[in-house]
This record gives C-alpha cells, structure tokens and sequence, in this order.
C-alpha cells in the first residue's frame, strides 16, 4: 500500500506540473491583457471625451459610441464606416493592438494547452488496448507532442519576452533590456535544446555480458531446444547466449556480445540458474520464453524497443533545460502512463506462456522454477550488497559465485526468506511480471509458504547443463570478469565514501579525485582537491568542511567562483569571491571537475552523519 501511495503522489505531482507548465504563462498573459486592454479602453475613452468637451461637441452621443463601440472591440474585423476609429485606437502594432492581439494568443494557447492534455489522456488510453495499439499509441505520441509542444514553447516564449517587457512598461512607463534580453536567451536556448533532442542519435546496440554457444559445441543443448521448440509450434532461436546473470529471456532486439552485433531471435540462459533447476524444470522455464518467440512478444517489443528508446532520450534531454518543461511534463505524463500499460500487457504474456508452459510440461516444474529463481536472486542480491557495503578494499578473489553455494540453502532455511518471498508477492504497477501467488493461481498449482525453503534447497542430480560442454569455462571466464568490474566499482565507491585518515586510504581517494590545477591569467594556479580548493596566489587552502554552497557565474565577460562559507573564514568573512582570469577554454571542464569534487565531499557528510545518527540511536 506504501507503495502504491507513494506512485499515486508521484503521478498527482507530474499532472501538477504538467498543469503548471502548460496554462500558467497564458492564464497571466491572458489576464495581464484583458487588464490592458480595460486600461486603455478607459485611456483612451476619457481622451476622446475630454477632447469631445474641447471643442464642444455632443459628449452624451459620443459616449453612447464608445460604450457601444469600445475602443478594443475595433481591434478585429470591422465595417468600412469604423476603419477610421480602427486606425486611430488600434493601428498595427500601436499598444492596443498588441494587447488585444497577446489577449486572443493567449486564449487560443489555453485551448490548445488542453488539447494537449486531452490527447496526453487519449493516447495513454489507446496504450491500454493491446500490442498493435501501443506501437500505434507510441507513434503518434512522439509524433504530435514533439510538435505541439515545441510550438508551445516558442509561443508562450513570445508571452514571456512580452510580458517581460510590459509588465514593467506598462506600469512604471520604463522597461529594461536586460530582462528582457535574458527571457529572449532562455527562449532560444529552448529552442536549441528541442533541435537538439529531435535530432539526437540513438546509442549503440545494448551490449549484453555472455557468450554465444554455437550448435556445433553443444549440440545436445540444441537439440533440446528444437525438440521443445516443435512441440510450442515455433522456429527454434537463432542464437543461444549462456551467461551469469539471474535471469532467462528471448528478445529479437539488436544486441552486442563480445562486441560483435546479434540480429534474430536470441534466447538468454542463466548457467547459474541451470544449476539450480531439474531437467523438467528447465524445460518449464525454456517453454515458457520459447512461448514469447511463437506469441510474437519480441517481435513486438523489438518493434516498440527502438521507439520507446528514442522518446526516452528526447524526454531527457527536455528535462535537463527550465525552458522545455512545457514540453518534458507532457511527455512525462504519457510515459508513465504508456509504461503502466505496457508492464499490463507485459503481466497477461506472462500468465499465456506460463499457462503453455503447464500444459506442455506440468504446472509444478514452473512454479518450482520459479521459486528457485528467486530464492538465488535473492540470496545473490544479499551476498553481492554485504559486498559492495564494506568499507574496506577486496585485496582477494571474491568469490560471489562460491559464497551463494555454500550459504544458500542456509538463506532459504532462515526465517527472513519468507519474508523476502512475500514482498515479492505485493503487486506494483510497473511490475513487468505477476507476483508468484497470482502465477500459481494461473497454472491451478501451488506450494504453500512452509514449503519454498524445501523447494528451494532441492539441488538438481541432473540438469541442463550437462548438456553444455562449454558451461564451465563460459561460466569461470564471465565470474572472472564479473568480480573484476564488482571490485573496480567497489573502489569507486570507497572512494566516494572515505573521509582518509591513513596513507591507503589517501591513496585510494587520490587514485580516483586527483589534485586538478587550473592556470590562470598571470601564471598563477587554482587546485581542485578532494580536501577543498587551492586559492591561486596564496595557496591557501578552502576546505570542503567550510563550504556551504559555491557557483561560477560570468559577469561582464568575467568568469567568478563565489563561495558561501559554514564559518567565518581567516578574513572574517562568511563569502569569497575568486576570479578565474583566462579560463575561457577551460572554465567548462573547471565547473565540472568542481561540483564533481564538491559532491564526492558532499556524498561523504550526509554519510558520517547517517552513522552518526545510527550510532546514537544504537546506543
């Protein structure tokens, strides 16, 4: 339930936005120039009234005229006999005519606005009808969004370079380029960042940690394939991929193993997995993916893969810049509410192959399968975090792959595996697979909660992995390279969470946040470190511990590194300023290397105190 309130909060607080971005700008230009427009209705009308009573003319008569006729109400299409009165109150670009024309704008924006979030709703609800909908959905989609909301932007920024110079004029009869000049950057810099986006090149195809087992060297593996199959009444895959991930899956998606491309239907095995499974329950779990080939579920999500991938990025990118929100709460509604259908029809694959699978196996050997699956996924989980949280180096071999073997059957035997089986039972909206209890009400099999411990523990005597000659050597040279990454990325983070006191630990934090000096101007040196910052001139070192906030701004063509201080420094003061001559080139990667170094201290404090803070409460 936590969960799920926490999604409905998230998904109230985008619709918020979405909201925010989309109507604000035009509400206050269209109220701003509804003002204006009454204003100078009443400007003009005391004007003409009082030049009426200058030259002694029927006032009463031209009253009547004007309440009839006001002044703004001439600003569209009027007869021949008012084209005068049109040019005197409202010629082209006269104040009147820009009011009444920003007041029109607006409005036509609100409208348009709630077309978008219409089709927004539309289109996520056509996502929910099944696969061909959602690839259809998606088109459209990106499609019209990109170019509703890309006009939105450069619209509303027309609004806002308006009203950033009226809404200062109008009130104060002065205005200020500055400001003005500023929004009309910002819009632009929307502007490129939308160009940007449209023509972003996708990344490479996903590259995928394993190895291709051809025919020839386990043509037992094989043949079991194709055997299984012809009885689901699909072609075999073209590619087998043995690996160590926890995880079997088919895909018709582009991939990279080795660094050589893929294309066809590929299918995952988990040679860990393998292990764990009897023969019959293997041949579940390959009936079960094999029943996505012949359901045609990777055909459509290597279809919809690409699509999803490339709207993903657009998002992102409309994200990062304040002047594109307009377009990215937009797009993030849809997407959220795409992804909700997708993983519903992603769940109801699951209860097809799973129902095949039962009925070309038996419902026991893929229930039992999966509860194996996630007892070692689990265990792994656990084994790899008691890893990758301590807080010293791993000088020797790891070892994850021999730690799950040996403390497994311990790990279902606990009383915490339980609890780790039903968490994993409590449904979710993104849940791409349904929980275990709703799979065995699926396939009408089920194992009571006692029993998983003995299920789990049930070590195979034969398995699919006799039939792979080549299993051993893929699986030794892939947890070589596995733990290799895990230590690297383990050092990492050490590096990120030490605050050194000894000469490893110093060393291991400058291996990974070196000292970076920066020349300026006159030859003189400011040098980033993981202590704090080097003041050229006088070396004087600015410790991380003493700031509370710091940021480069560019001002009359001169680059500034203002900082706020926790304390008062050596002068005194709680703010210093430290120019950066001649950085030009440079200034770039110097605000990078920065906040990089500013927030590896920043990761390190809210680190000590959460221990301290644990501490406290421990005692």
């Amino acid at each position: 339930m936590k969960k799920i309130t926490e999604l409905k909060k998230g998904y109230a607080k985008v619709f918020f936005w979405l909201l925010f971005t989309l109507f604000l700008i035009p509400a206050i230009t269209l109220v701003f120039a509804e003002y204006g427009n009454n204003a100078l209705n009443q400007q003009y009308t005391q004007i003409f009234i009082e030049d009426a009573r200058g030259q002694n003319q029927d006032v009463g008569k031209l009253t009547d005229f004007l309440q009839q006729n006001p002044p703004s109400s001439v600003c569209g299409p009027v007869t021949d006999d008012l084209l005068d009165y049109k040019n005197a109150v409202c010629a082209p670009k006269s104040e009147l005519w820009q009011f009444s024309m920003m007041d029109k704008v607006a409005f036509w924006t609100l409208i348009a606005s709630g077309i978008v979030l219409l089709m927004v709703l539309l289109l996520s609800a056509l996502a929910f009808r099944n696969r061909r909908s959602q690839l259809l959905s998606l088109t459209l989609a990106r499609r019209f969004l990109m170019l509703v909301c890309s006009l939105e932007v450069i619209v509303q920024g027309a609004m806002l370079v308006w009203l950033s110079f009226w809404g200062t004029a109008f009130f104060t009869q002065t205005y200020y380029p500055k400001l003005v000049m500023a929004v009309g950057l910002l819009v632009l810099a929307g502007m490129y960042y939308m160009i940007k986006g449209i023509f972003k090149k996708l990344p490479p195809e996903e590259s995928v940690e394993g190895e291709v087992v051809l025919r020839e060297a386990a043509p037992a593996l094989w043949s079991r394939i194709d055997a299984l199959a012809a009885r689901v009444g699909t072609s075999p895959p073209d590619h087998i991929i043995a690996g160590i991930d926890t995880n079997f899956y088919v895909t018709e998606a582009p991939l990279s193993i080795n660094q050589h491309p893929l294309t066809g239907r590929k299918l995952y095995v988990s040679i860990p997995l393998l292990r764990q499974l009897t023969t019959a329950q293997a041949d579940g779990v390959m009936v079960h993916e094999l029943t996505h080939l012949h359901e045609g579920d990777t055909a459509s999500s290597a279809l919809l893969g690409p699509k999803l991938h490339n709207f993903d990025l657009y998002m992102q990118l409309m994200g990062q810049n304040v002047a594109t929100l307009i377009v990215f709460y937009p797009l993030y509604l849809y997407r959220i509410l795409f992804e909700l259908a997708w993983q519903r029809n992603s769940r109801e694959r699951e209860f097809v192959a799973d129902r095949n699978a039962s009925a070309l196996t038996s419902p026991a050997a893929i229930i039992e399968s999966l509860i194996k699956v996630s007892a070692y996924a689990s265990y792994r989980n656990e084994v790899e975090r008691n890893l990758f949280e301590n807080n010293m180096l791993h000088e020797n071999e790891l070892g994850i792959s021999k730690a799950i073997a040996v403390g497994l059957s311990q790990h279902v035997g606990s009383s915490e595996f339980i609890s780790i089986m039903r968490e994993q039972n409590v449904p979710h909206p993104f849940d791409s697979h349904p929980p275990l209890t709703e799979r065995m009400r699926n396939v009408g099999y089920s194992v009571e909660e006692i029993g998983y411990a003995a299920v789990a523990a049930e070590l195979p005597t034969e398995s699919w992995v006799d039939l792979m000659p080549v299993a051993d050597l893929i699986e030794q040279q892939l947890w070589q390279k596995y733990e290799r990454d895990f230590s690297s990325a383990h050092e990492e983070s050490l590096a990120w969470r030490y605050q050194p006191t000894g000469e490893t630990e110093i060393a291991l934090v400058l291996k990974h946040f070196p000292n970076v000096p920066f020349t300026l101007k006159d030859g003189s040196q400011i040098e980033i470190t993981w202590q704090g910052i080097v003041k050229p001139q006088t070396a004087e070192l600015l410790e991380w511990d003493n700031v509370k906030d710091l940021n480069v701004i560019r001002s009359f063509g001169r680059d500034i590194l203002y900082v706020r201080h926790m304390q008062t420094n050596t002068h005194g003061k709680k703010r210093s300023e430290i120019r950066l001559p001649g950085l030009k080139k440079e200034i770039e990667n110097f605000k990078n290397t920065l906040g990089y170094y500013w927030h590896r201290h920043q990761t390190v404090r809210a680190l000590l105190t959460q221990q301290a803070t644990v501490t406290v409460q421990d005692s």
